[in-house]
């Protein structure tokens, strides 16, 4: 097996992506874009101050649009939020929404405004596409893990499950998950849904292989070599795709 510099390269699929081409990066925060339902929106709130609008005119502005009951119902989600005591109406926009309510926002920095929200609204689909693909192959890989241990009786004292996961996270955050979530301040147990797509692709990706592995009875020694081996091609594989991009 070739010699990948591990550490070096797991840096590829780790860090922050910018935001868009042609704007001040250091005077301007990343479009709030999150998941909701199964989708990604962003909310009334996060447009205004990324517009530097007042919120009450762009709420007006959502409730003003000439626009369909239909097409209004489905974008524009009405939530409350309190500010100094009062309970005040805002609204979850989703990435149609969005378009449609900035469509009259003209000018050389709205159109980069709204090109690097609507860049966040893909990154974040493709994020919730990932993860959606992570969870679908972790079921699996639960399943395979069990006729495995039915048929090897390798129950590792009863932490054969949890001790493959930890595994298969830390060939993709290249440190034990416990430790990555303190370095990044979240909870231990949230450590997925704070993984980049990219994270997500490789973890869905060595889930889906350990199925294999693990239906061939492979024993974990060679099976945890073999699941090293695939992820340093990936990351190799995914570092040539980048520096050719």
């Amino acid at each position: 097996m070739r010699n990948y510099d591990f550490a070096a390269i797991i840096s590829v699929i780790s860090g922050n992506e910018i935001i868009a081409d042609g704007i001040n990066k250091n005077a301007l925060t990343a479009p709030e874009v999150f998941p909701s339902g199964g989708e990604p929106v962003t909310t009334s709130q996060a447009i205004a101050r990324f517009f530097r609008k007042d919120h009450d005119k762009v709420v007006n502005r959502i409730e003003n649009r000439c626009c369909s009951a239909e097409f209004l119902t489905r974008n524009f989600r009405r939530v409350k939020f309190e500010h100094k005591g009062r309970v005040l109406r805002a609204y979850e926009v989703t990435k149609d929404g969005f378009v449609f309510l900035t469509m009259g926002f003209t000018g050389k920095k709205a159109a980069a405004f709204k090109e690097a929200y609507i860049a966040q609204f893909n990154r974040m689909a493709n994020w919730i596409a990932e993860r959606c693909e992570a969870k679908a192959e972790m079921r699996s890989m639960g399943d395979a893990m069990k006729g495995y241990i039915e048929r090897t009786g390798d129950t590792q004292h009863g932490h054969a499950y949890n001790n493959e996961c930890t595994f298969i996270a830390r060939l993709v955050l290249g440190m034990h998950p416990p430790v990555w979530a303190k370095k990044n301040g979240i909870p231990s147990k949230k450590v997925r849904d704070h993984m980049t797509a990219d994270q997500l692709a490789l973890l869905a990706y060595l889930e889906s292989r350990n199925c294999a592995l693990l239906d061939m009875d492979m024993p974990t020694p060679e099976r945890k070599e073999r699941l090293s081996e695939l992820a340093q091609r990936w990351l190799a594989r995914r570092l040539g795709e980048r520096e050719h991009a």
